[in-house]
C-alpha cells in the first residue's frame, strides 16, 4: 500500500466522483456498507466537499429508511469511504471520525450532512482491475 496523501491534493477528483461506498460498524461491531452516489448528468449535486486538508462532508440522502449507517455513526463515529480509481486502476480510502449535521446549503434535499474529520487517504493499486474512462 502507499504512503498517506494528502486530501488536499485529491480534492478535485474525490470532488468530481460519482460514487463511494461508506462503510460503518455499531459499537458491538456490526458492519454496514452502503452505495453513495448522484447523477453525473443535468446540474446535479455534488458528492461530497472537501474542506481544509482533513475533512470531507457529504449529503446523507433517505435510501431503504433501515438508518443503518447513521445509527452505527450514532454508537461508532468510525467511517471508511472507499473510491474506485479505474483510470489509474487503484482504489482510494479515506478513513475518518464522523459526526452528524443538519441540513446544508450545497445540497438542498438533503435532510442531514455527515462531516468526517481527521481524515487519512491511503492509495492501493488493484491489480485485475478494469481501466475505464468515463465517456
Amino acid at each position: 500500500m502507499a504512503p498517506a496523501e494528502d486530501l488536499r491534493a485529491l480534492q478535485p477528483w474525490l470532488e468530481a466522483q460519482p460514487f463511494f461506498l461508506l462503510g460503518s460498524a455499531s459499537a458491538a461491531g456490526d458492519c454496514d456498507c452502503s452505495y453513495r452516489g448522484r447523477q453525473t448528468e443535468g446540474g446535479a449535486e455534488p458528492l461530497l466537499r472537501v474542506e481544509g486538508g482533513t475533512r470531507l462532508v457529504f449529503p446523507d440522502y433517505p435510501g431503504n429508511n433501515l438508518f443503518n449507517t447513521i445509527g452505527n455513526l450514532l454508537e461508532h463515529p468510525a467511517l471508511a469511504l472507499l473510491f474506485v480509481d479505474f483510470a489509474r486502476q487503484s482504489t482510494v480510502l479515506v478513513q475518518g471520525r464522523a459526526a452528524l449535521a443538519g441540513p446544508d446549503p450545497d445540497w438542498l434535499t438533503a435532510p442531514r450532512t455527515i462531516a468526517v474529520a481527521d481524515c487519512r487517504v491511503l492509495r492501493a493499486p488493484v491489480a485485475g482491475l478494469l481501466h475505464l474512462v468515463p465517456a
